[in-house]
């Protein structure tokens, strides 16, 4: 258990990093999001595209629920 509060510790003290990161990867979405107007499915640009659209929205997912964790946190103590 020490461990896991050792990490979530880590993690929290670079919560005023996390937003950049967010912006980052909203940015990326939006440009993957108008790619795919002119990606044909079937074709190779278009999985390799879908295999972009899984790690960007992994890495919203990530960020944002650290975000959401370390600011929960911040306000109960």
């Amino acid at each position: 258990m020490a461990l896991r509060e050792n990490l979530m510790d880590a993690l929290c003290e670079q919560r005023n990093q996390i937003p950049l990161m967010l912006a980052v990867v909203i940015v990326m979405g939006l440009l993957l999001a108008f790619s795919f107007l002119f990606l044909q499915p079937g074709t190779a640009a278009y999985v390799i595209a879908l295999v972009d659209l899984i790690l960007v929205v992994g890495c919203l997912v990530t960020f944002g629920g650290t975000y959401w964790y370390c600011t929960k946190r911040a306000m109960e103590n």
